[in-house]
């Protein structure tokens, strides 16, 4: 069986682009392109900064995964995946 790990998603439904939270994390992994927000996983430590900037509740969203979600993926997203993708 796989270990699962918890990842921090932005929901592209619900982001308005304001980038609050891009200029919260002290780790630099919030990625902004094209008005489109993700984290990158690499770099997420889940201190829930970007998470209490955020005014929509976009960037609430927690995953349990077998393997992180890759920035480029995220980016390319109109709504969150399916929990069981």
């Amino acid at each position: 069986m796989t270990d699962k790990i918890i990842q921090r998603l932005v929901d592209p439904e619900l982001c308005s682009a304001c980038y609050g939270c891009y200029e919260v994390c002290p780790k630099g992994a919030v990625v902004i392109e094209n008005r489109r927000v993700a984290v990158d996983p690499a770099l997420c430590k889940d201190c829930g900064d970007c998470e209490d900037e955020c005014a929509t509740g976009a960037i609430e969203v927690k995953r349990l995964v077998d393997a992180p979600w890759l920035v480029e993926e995220q980016l390319s997203w109109d709504r969150l995946p399916p929990e069981d993708f």
